[in-house]
């Protein structure tokens, strides 16, 4: 075998667009080894354009970051918006961290902080003893 039979001609398989199936000329989208139209990479929930707007890849689709976080995000149980980075979870319960407050004392909750004085640990979280009887209370309810 010669070098020139062990490497496919590239101009003999031309590009396919792995939407419509159609043959690609002048720009195109390549993602995971696919190929698309610029026009053919959209969302597939809602259709916008995803070479403008970013998207997620989930379950062999290409979603865009609005309805990916509708479908599949997590919302903060203190603000309802969704949550990208940093999470906080206590109780079942999932937060921003700026959204991790008592809700009785207006206070910020202590997660392993120099600065506070912690009076009871659950996991790798220290609380302070007047935010835990409230976080208490409210999961009684």
């Amino acid at each position: 075998m010669t070098l020139s039979e062990s490497i496919p001609d590239l101009e003999s398989s031309p590009i396919v667009c792995a939407h419509c199936g159609e043959v690609c000329r002048g720009e195109v989208v390549r993602v995971k080894k696919k190929h698309f139209h610029v026009h053919c990479f959209t969302c597939q929930v809602c259709g916008c354009d995803l070479v403008r707007s970013g998207f997620f890849h989930h379950s062999g689709e290409y979603i865009c970051t609005d309805d990916y976080q509708r479908l599949y995000g997590t919302q903060c149980d203190s603000c309802d918006q969704y949550i990208t980075g940093e999470v906080v979870s206590a109780l079942g319960r999932t937060y921003h961290s700026h959204c991790f407050v008592c809700r009785f004392y207006n206070n910020f909750l202590c997660v392993c902080s120099q600065e506070s004085i912690p009076d009871w640990r659950q996991g790798d979280l220290l609380w302070k003893e007047v935010c835990v009887s409230a976080m208490l209370t409210l999961s009684e309810q």
